[in-house]
C-alpha cells in the first residue's frame, strides 16, 4: 500500500501540469486570437520555468506561469503595433511558373525553330531531329541513311549553326532575353 502512495502523488502532479498548461494556452488565446503564436508563447513561458528553476525555487508554479505568460503577451503585442502594416511587396517574388513575357519569348523562339527548320534540307532536318530531339545513336542514324558517322556530325552541326543564325536574325540569339 506504500507504494502506491507515490504514485497516486505522481499522476496528481502530472494532472495539475496538464491543467496548468491548458490553463495558459487558454489564457494566451484569448489575448492573442492566434493559436499558433499562443502555442509558441505557451512553449516559452515553460522554456523561463525550467530555466528559473535550475537556479531558484518557486512557491507557485501557477503564479510564476501566469506572470511570465502576462509579460510574453505584453512583448507580442507591442512587436505586432510596431511592425508595419503593408509589407513592401518585392519585385521578384519567386514563383515556379514563368512571367508571361517568357512564355512569349519562348513561342517566338519556337516558332523561329520551327521555320528554320522547315527551310532546312531535308536530310539535314532529318538527321538533326534524330539525334538532337529522338535521341538516336549517331552511328544508327548513319547506318540507317547510308552516310559516314563524319557526315552525321557534319549536318547536326551545320542544323545547329543554320538555327542559330535564324534566332540571331530576328534578334533573339541564345543568350539574349527581348
Amino acid at each position: 500500500m506504500t507504494e502506491m502512495v507515490p504514485l497516486v502523488g505522481r499522476r496528481e502532479r502530472v494532472a495539475g501540469e496538464v491543467d496548468l498548461r491548458l490553463s495558459l494556452q487558454r489564457f494566451i488565446e484569448a489575448r492573442l486570437r492566434d493559436p499558433v503564436e499562443s502555442e509558441d508563447l505557451v512553449q516559452e513561458t515553460y522554456l523561463r520555468l525550467y530555466d528559473y528553476r535550475r537556479t531558484r525555487s518557486i512557491a507557485d508554479v501557477g503564479a510564476f506561469c501566469f506572470t511570465v505568460a502576462r509579460n510574453l503577451i505584453r512583448d507580442q503585442l507591442r512587436r505586432r503595433r510596431s511592425a508595419p502594416l503593408h509589407a513592401e511587396l518585392v519585385d521578384e517574388i519567386a514563383c515556379p511558373q514563368p512571367r508571361a513575357d517568357e512564355i512569349l519569348a519562348y513561342r517566338e523562339r519556337v516558332e523561329v525553330l520551327v521555320q528554320a527548320l522547315r527551310r532546312m534540307p531535308a536530310l539535314r532536318r532529318e538527321v538533326f531531329m534524330r539525334q538532337r530531339l529522338d535521341g538516336d545513336a549517331a552511328a544508327a542514324i548513319a547506318t540507317d541513311l547510308g552516310l559516314s558517322r563524319a557526315a552525321v556530325d557534319k549536318h547536326v552541326s551545320r542544323a545547329v549553326a543554320d538555327l542559330r543564325h535564324a534566332l540571331e536574325r530576328r534578334g533573339l540569339g541564345m543568350g539574349q532575353r527581348p
